[in-house]
C-alpha cells in the first residue's frame, strides 16, 4: 500500500515538474500548437492520476473525474496515452482541496482535545467503577498503632493441601518470624527469597492451617483483582519504620 501510494505521488510529480518545466504560458500566443500538445500531455496525467488516486482518496479521485467529464474510467486504461480523445469537452473546474485556515485548525484541534479528555474520562469512569469504595474513617491514633517495618523473605514454601498459601519466614531485622500469606495465585515460592517486603509487624499472632502468622504482608490489589507487593522504592535496611 505504501509503495503504491509513493508510485502514485511521483506520477503527480512527474506532471508538475513537465508543466513547470514547459511553461505554456510564456508561450501560449508565440506557440499555440506546442501549448496545445502540452495541455494534452498534462491532462493524460492528470486522467491517470484519477484512477490511481482511487484506492487512497476516493472522493477526490470522484471530483477529478467529473472535472475531466471522465466517468467511465477503468483499471484497464491506466498508463495508456488514449484516456482523453480529441475533442474531448472538460467540465467546470474547481479547487480539489480547500484552503484550511487557522481559524478551522484551531477549532479542529480543540475539538479533538475534547474528544479526548471525554474518552479519558469515560474510561476513569469505568475504571472506578472496579475499585473498592472507601473503608470506615479512622483516627490518627488508630493508624499510629501500626508498626509498619521493611522486612526480606528468606524462605518460601506452599502450605500443603492448599491453593492460595504460601508459609514465609523472614528477618524483619528484630527478629526472624513466619507469615502465612495468600499469595501463592500471584508468586510462586522460588520468586519470594531475597525480595523485600513491608509488613505490618505488630498484628496480633493467629493460627492458620495449623502455622502461627506474626504478622502481614502490605499488598495492592489491582483493578483487575491482581494482588502486588508493595515495597520500598530502594532496598533498605530490615526493620526500618514505615511512617
Amino acid at each position: 500500500f505504501r509503495e503504491a501510494l509513493r508510485e502514485l505521488m511521483n506520477l503527480a510529480r512527474l506532471g508538475n515538474k513537465y508543466l513547470t518545466e514547459t511553461e505554456p504560458w510564456k508561450i501560449a500566443k508565440s506557440d499555440p500548437e506546442a501549448v496545445a500538445s502540452i495541455l494534452n500531455v498534462s491532462l493524460t496525467i492528470c486522467a491517470n492520476l484519477a484512477i490511481a488516486l482511487e484506492p487512497f482518496m476516493p472522493h477526490t479521485a470522484e471530483k477529478l473525474r467529473q472535472m475531466m467529464n471522465l466517468t467511465d474510467l477503468s483499471w484497464e486504461m491506466m498508463g495508456t496515452g488514449s484516456i482523453i480523445q480529441e475533442g474531448h469537452q472538460l467540465d467546470k473546474a474547481t479547487l480539489l482541496f480547500a484552503k484550511i485556515e487557522d481559524k478551522e485548525i484551531a477549532f479542529q484541534t480543540e475539538k479533538l482535545k475534547k474528544t479526548k479528555e471525554e474518552a479519558q474520562n469515560t474510561k476513569n469512569e469505568k475504571e472506578n467503577e472496579t475499585l473498592s469504595p472507601l473503608k470506615e474513617e479512622c483516627t490518627f491514633d488508630d493508624f499510629t498503632k501500626m508498626d509498619i517495618r521493611t522486612a526480606t523473605i528468606l524462605e518460601a514454601e506452599r502450605v500443603p493441601k492448599t491453593d492460595k498459601l504460601l508459609k514465609l519466614r523472614i528477618d524483619t531485622g528484630l527478629d526472624q518470624r513466619t507469615i502465612v500469606s495468600g499469595i501463592a495465585e500471584y508468586y510462586t515460592p522460588e520468586e519470594l527469597p531475597g525480595q523485600q517486603i513491608c509488613v505490618l509487624a505488630n498484628l496480633a499472632p493467629r493460627k492458620i492451617r495449623g502455622i502461627e502468622s506474626k504478622g502481614m504482608i502490605l499488598m495492592a490489589k489491582e483493578k483487575n483483582g491482581k494482588m502486588k507487593i508493595v515495597r520500598p522504592e530502594e532496598t533498605l535496611c530490615n526493620g526500618a519504620e514505615i511512617n
